[in-house]
């Protein structure tokens, strides 16, 4: 289901805020002006990290020390191991992002560490202030999905317990077959 976003900022701060978005990820589009606002990004152009790896030679997820290493990728990639932030830049653009292809021979390992949003307080900060998302995006949940062209091929959810009703909340908690950490 979707709900409207809520209480956007004044015009003028939103269109800078948008113009900003585009600059520091140009593949971004923003719909915030429709019934239904979204904001799509290519995974490959915004991960912090992303690995292609042949079976069996997969990076250790549990580390923290994950390396970009997009050589299997080829084309230009091939060449040399690309930094992270080059191949965001590559990738940005949606006309070379076609060029690449994802098989399911690969082992693909996405960092998505975000430092835009602070998830643990549910709120973006912004320097001077925090701004609550639950201002914004009311109760509804930050959602991402893996789309090939126009087929979705994944979805997920994060949601926050401050969106959660009370109720809610307990029965996550008291839902022993789930393996959620408790604060």
């Amino acid at each position: 289901m979707h709900y409207p976003l809520k209480k956007l900022p004044p015009q003028p701060i939103l269109k800078l805020c948008i113009s900003l978005a585009k600059k520091l990820a140009p593949g971004i589009t923003i719909s915030v002006h429709t019934d239904k606002q979204s904001f799509f990004l290519g995974n490959m152009s915004v991960s912090k990290i992303v690995r292609a790896d042949r079976p069996g030679e997969e990076v250790d997820i549990t580390s923290h020390n994950i390396k970009e290493d997009s050589t299997l990728f080829g084309g230009e990639f091939a060449k040399d191991n690309i930094t992270s932030r080059r191949r965001r830049k590559i990738l940005s653009d949606p006309a070379k992002l076609k060029e690449y292809k994802f098989d399911t021979e690969t082992v693909y390992t996405f960092d998505f560490y975000e430092f835009i949003a602070d998830i643990t307080s549910w709120s973006l900060p912004l320097g001077f202030a925090h701004l609550d998302l639950e201002t914004i995006l009311g109760r509804q949940p930050i959602v991402w999905v893996g789309k090939t062209d126009e087929r979705y091929i994944w979805q997920g959810s994060l949601i926050h317990k401050k969106i959660l009703s009370e109720q809610q909340s307990l029965a996550v908690v008291e839902d022993e077959d789930d393996d959620l950490i408790e604060d």
